[in-house]
């Protein structure tokens, strides 16, 4: 820029041209400006686009958070935020899928509506804060296909200075089945032991009763064989009905003799 003789500026004048310009350049400064602040800001930008025509280059913009997202999405377990009063945040896919409802209609409804009345106190135990960061129970849900037994941890996060509760829902079916199971075959196999047993101790009676007849002794022989067939009934029914019969209640405490009343 030039001054004039007596030390004030010489302004040289502009043609429309380069008014025109001077402003498109301010604008895509402004533009750029706006730009880098939404980038910074995380303002919704998806992906910046540099270049023209066949030059143009694509950079998509991933918040560091993405990769939790991601994993939350696509996990087995359920997930699910609420707030301190139980209103639920956010749901994963999972979680829906467990209850049978509609994922989108989850958020702003009451946590406590996902749950039977029977399991209200189980939740909120699970939903009350205490020196543990993180409470663990088994929680029934009521599905479509009847019930869904949960593991659930709830851990209280601190959110910008708001209090978060997170809910992960663990599948618990096959691990039930396989308790189920286990179970079962301890029960049979508590029975197999009963019924041999009973078996050992009707035989012991009967070579009890062969010994008091060998001895002359008809009409201990008789009790014996009485008492034995009333335990042996006892025991057969007890087993047949289903009842559980303890092991080592049917062993006898001591050899067959003659003369005693002990079948």
């Amino acid at each position: 820029m030039s001054s004039t003789p007596d030390g004030g500026e010489l302004r040289w004048p502009r043609d429309d041209d380069d008014s025109v310009a001077l402003a498109q350049l301010q604008e895509q400064v402004a533009m750029l400006q706006r730009t880098l602040n939404a980038i910074g800001g995380g303002s919704g930008i998806d992906a910046v686009v540099l270049g023209e025509g066949h030059d143009e280059q694509v950079y998509t913009l991933t918040s560091a958070d993405r990769p939790y997202r991601v994993i939350v999405e696509n996990m087995g377990e359920g997930a699910m935020t609420v707030s301190e009063h139980g209103v639920v945040l956010y749901a994963n896919p999972q979680v829906a899928s467990f209850l049978g409802v509609d994922r989108d209609g989850m958020a702003g409804r009451d946590v406590a509506d996902y749950v039977s009345v029977d399991q209200l106190p189980v939740l909120a135990s699970l939903l009350t804060s205490t020196e543990q960061p993180t409470r663990r129970a088994e929680l029934t849900l009521p599905t479509a296909q009847g019930e869904l037994p949960c593991l659930v941890a709830a851990t209280d996060l601190d959110v910008d200075g708001v209090l978060v509760r997170c809910l992960v829902f663990t599948d618990l079916t096959m691990q039930k089945l396989v308790e189920q199971q286990v179970a079962a075959d301890s029960a049979r196999a508590e029975r197999t032991l009963v019924a041999a047993e009973v078996n050992d101790t009707i035989v012991q009676g009967l070579v009890a009763a062969e010994m008091a007849l060998d001895l002359g002794q008809t009409d201990f022989a008789r009790s014996i064989v009485a008492r034995t067939s009333s335990h042996a009934r006892h025991w057969i029914g007890e087993l047949a009905g289903g009842e559980s019969v303890e092991p080592g209640t049917a062993v006898r405490t001591g050899p067959a003799r003659s003369g005693s009343e002990n079948p």
